[in-house]
């Protein structure tokens, strides 16, 4: 009996260094895509081409006071003709404490107005998404809404981030006064 009393133990401990590495790790669509969906005009329903789409993960770090975040990895699609984009499923290992996908949307004078998916009771971006964007009518609008860089490094999302300052540059914004 002393034997069996021991041996348990020994081998929840085992169990839980062989479980160790995985904990916190996600698997599953939900987590890496693919992630798809098309860009339309909120308004007038056409396609939006050349929309710039990402989705981004951070890594969740525990320190004594909080956990902290920092970037893990992002991928970038742009839209066809038809408004459609598609960013493939990746294999990740060792995604110890990676956060959920974060989506980032972007066409030149438009805002992110809502999302639905095409199936009823679909998941964003998993399942075909239709992704309604608002025209901004007027500079001042534009300016007043003018998008930020994301904190994806430049190398992870380059067309993205080129999109985004091209856009902002050429707002002139500061002719407002």
């Amino acid at each position: 009996m002393a034997v069996l009393a021991r041996s348990i133990p020994v081998r929840v401990v085992w169990t839980l260094l062989m479980c160790a590495p995985t904990a916190g790790c996600r698997f599953g669509a939900e987590q890496w895509g693919p992630f798809r969906g098309r860009m339309v005009d909120a308004e007038t329903g056409a396609p939006i081409p050349g929309a710039h789409f990402m989705v981004s993960w951070e890594r969740d770090y525990p320190n004594p006071v909080h956990w902290t975040q920092r970037f893990y990895d992002a991928q970038e699609a742009v839209t066809d003709a038809d408004g459609r984009f598609e960013i493939l499923r990746r294999r990740r290992f060792l995604t110890l404490l990676v956060s959920g996908p974060r989506f980032g949307a972007f066409a030149p004078g438009y805002v992110a107005e809502s999302e639905d998916t095409v199936s009823p009771g679909g998941q964003l971006y998993l399942d075909e998404t239709i992704l309604k964007m608002r025209l901004l009518k007027n500079l001042e609008e534009r300016c007043r809404r003018r998008p930020g860089e994301p904190a994806a490094p430049r190398a992870d999302v380059p067309l993205f981030i080129g999109a985004v300052q091209q856009y902002n540059l050429a707002l002139k914004c500061a002719e407002l006064g």
